[in-house]
């Protein structure tokens, strides 16, 4: 008959009318026996542990979030600010890590019996085990030894043997299976032992050595003072006001985490001390009526002084209670003193925390006033240099008359103002002025090597608008090109382009395009009038016959051209009165020139006269027909001339 019963706290099997019996074994005489908790009304273990384990992780968490770095600017006490919190939070962390191990202590004694319980399953699974594989290598050697049996029996024997075979063999399937089954039980129970809620605390004081040490695992950055920003420039004071404003944010993060940390230390004491409470009442409950028993147990007065009082004893449940409230006592005080000294410290931090923040707020107060104060003199300089700029502006055009002075003033005038505005800029936002000039130098360079020519061009603008450079309406010549200026620009200048013969010029309708650096090309010379002068110089000449009356013709010839001239004289002579106040000295008055000479052995008359530019053609056509009526005319010029006259430009231009 085989019969398996498996109850709560043992296990009973039995086999062929023999039983096992695994139980709790009693205690060894001589050992003390231990004081167990008793169980706490209204305590969730499982709610509790989640509760602390979270608790841990928002406490290691606060304490990593105030190691870390934040500020990078400040004071020297700025540092003390953050070696407190640190040390705090350091010390926050410590507390709940001894508040968690205590709980999960009185965790384990509040369900000392169900512990006992499981501790007793256990043994009671390995003896088990350990009585099941004996059993089976008992039934096999059995097995074993009536298979040796069976060949040697005899028949009536054989059926007993073989009814015994049946049995052992099925018994020992049975024991087979009730081994793989207590062996996953085992392996079960010790999985959940690992993650049990003392694993999960032991895991995370491991992953965190800096709070176990007591030490920062993160030193902190040395600060930049701030004098420095101070004296730096608006750019750089600009990026200490931003990292100070993130160390702010900080900060208030910090204050925000201490506060959620605090509420959740708070709420997971408030049951520790509802239990502490309670244990406490049961302590005076169970102390006043023991004081009551002991009243009523004291003997009445005797007659006889020799009559010796009966002797009694403290019940020993009595006993056991208070030492079982002792102990509760103590584990609850265990758990919650470490809560209570958190939430101190957490409340000491955060006025740790609102002292840094608030000098934090002062140092941008003050950095703010000298921002506020570096843009107000800022500004303060560009209006008193527009301002300046703009005197300048209208002085010029009120006292100066010449326009192209006017306009020279007015480039002058930007230049000047820019320069200026660049220099306040530049010393009212860079903060390091000898890295700005190594950074100056290079880029010098490289601008200097790639935009060569346009640093030509511009250098040469400052030739082309000096005393005697070209103006809007000057004719030039320049690179075999004749014309008009148009535009003279900073870095090129436009000019119309005239053609025609050498004494009368037209406008094509094209525009030339030269880049001022041309003016520093040798091979290129630039041809431009006399500032102040609009007249070129073009001459008459005349082969005359050596045989005839030369003389005579020669006189009548001048008179000719002297006739036209008479007429446009005095815008010739006002021009060149203008010239000598333009160069402040004196020159010759324009006249006209004669000469006579031999050239290759013929007889030549020339007349240089001077000639309005605008006027060349009509002037030419003038002094031609005059010339051609007098050929025509008078008999004697007519004889002395050998060929037909030539008017052309003495000059190139």
């Amino acid at each position: 008959m085989l019969q398996t019963t498996l109850s709560t706290g043992a296990l009973l099997v039995f086999t062929h009318g023999s039983s096992i019996h695994a139980q709790v074994s009693a205690p060894k005489p001589g050992t003390s026996p231990q004081v167990s908790i008793p169980s706490l009304q209204g305590y969730d273990a499982a709610s509790r542990s989640k509760a602390i384990v979270s608790h841990l992780n928002a406490a290691i968490r606060y304490y990593h979030d105030v190691e870390a770095p934040i500020q990078k600017v400040g004071e020297p006490s700025d540092l003390i600010y953050r070696n407190r919190a640190v040390a705090a939070a350091t010390q926050v962390a410590q507390d709940a890590f001894q508040s968690a191990k205590a709980e999960s202590l009185l965790m384990a004694e509040t369900r000392q019996q169900q512990a006992q319980t499981t501790s007793s399953q256990a043994l009671q699974l390995d003896q088990a085990r350990n009585q099941t594989e004996e059993r089976i290598a008992s039934l096999k050697a059995e097995d074993d030894r009536i298979n040796k049996q069976l060949p040697t029996a005899s028949a009536r024997k054989r059926a007993g043997l073989e009814q015994q075979r049946a049995q052992v063999e099925g018994e020992l399937g049975l024991q087979s299976a009730m081994a793989t089954a207590l062996g996953r039980i085992i392996s079960t129970t010790g999985a959940a032992n690992k993650n049990s809620l003392s694993a999960q605390i032991a895991q995370l004081e491991d992953s965190n050595p800096g709070i176990v040490a007591n030490s920062a695992t993160v030193v902190a950055p040395t600060l930049e003072g701030l004098n420095t920003a101070r004296s730096a420039g608006l750019a750089g004071q600009m990026r200490v006001v931003i990292e100070i404003l993130n160390t702010k944010s900080a900060i208030d993060n910090l204050l925000d985490e201490s506060e959620h940390l605090q509420r959740q230390a708070t709420n997971l004491r408030a049951p520790l001390i509802a239990l502490l409470k309670n244990t406490i009442e049961k302590g005076q409950t169970l102390s006043q009526s023991t004081n009551s028993q002991v009243g009523q147990n004291l003997p009445q007065k005797s007659a006889h002084l020799h009559t010796r009082p009966p002797v009694t004893s403290e019940p020993a449940a009595t006993l056991d209670e208070f030492k079982a409230l002792t102990a509760t006592f103590k584990a609850l005080s265990s758990a919650t003193v470490p809560l209570s000294q958190e939430i101190i410290t957490l409340q000491e931090n955060q006025a740790t925390l609102q002292a840094w923040s608030t000098a934090v707020d002062e140092e941008y107060d003050t950095l703010f006033h000298v921002i506020l104060t570096r843009v107000l003199l800022i500004i303060a300089a560009l209006v008193v240099i527009l301002f300046v700029s703009e005197v300048w502006r209208r002085a010029t055009r009120r006292y100066v008359r010449d326009i192209r002075r006017r306009r020279q003033l007015h480039i002058v005038r930007r230049l000047v103002t820019g320069f200026l505005i660049g220099l306040v800029l530049i010393f009212g936002l860079v903060t390091q002025f000898s890295s700005l000039a190594t950074f100056a130098g290079l880029l010098t360079a490289g601008i200097a090597l790639g935009l060569q020519t346009i640093l030509l061009s511009v250098a040469a603008y400052f030739f082309i608008i000096g005393r005697y450079g070209i103006k809007v309406g000057d004719r030039i010549t320049i690179a075999g090109v004749t014309g008009d200026v148009l535009e003279v620009g900073l870095v090129r200048f436009y000019m119309m382009e005239m053609a025609g013969n050498a004494t009368d010029l037209y406008a094509t309708g094209r525009v030339a395009v030269f880049s001022n650096a041309v003016l520093f090309q040798a091979a290129m010379p630039l041809y431009k009038q006399v500032p102040g002068t609009e007249y070129l110089w073009h001459e008459l000449t005349v082969q005359l016959n050596p045989d005839a009356d030369y003389r005579t013709a020669t006189k009548h010839i001048l008179a000719a051209v002297q006739s036209v001239y008479d007429a446009y004289r005095t815008q010739i002579e006002r021009q060149h009165k203008d010239l000598e106040l333009w160069i402040d000295s004196s020159l010759e008055v324009p006249e006209l020139q004669s000469n006579l000479q031999l050239v290759d052995n013929s007889l030549q008359y020339w007349v240089r006269f001077p000639v309005i530019i605008r006027q060349t053609a009509a002037i030419d056509e003038q002094i031609s027909t005059l010339v051609l009526q007098l050929i025509a005319n008078n008999p004697e010029v007519k004889a002395a001339v050998a060929s037909q006259p030539t008017i052309r430009a003495a000059v190139k231009g």
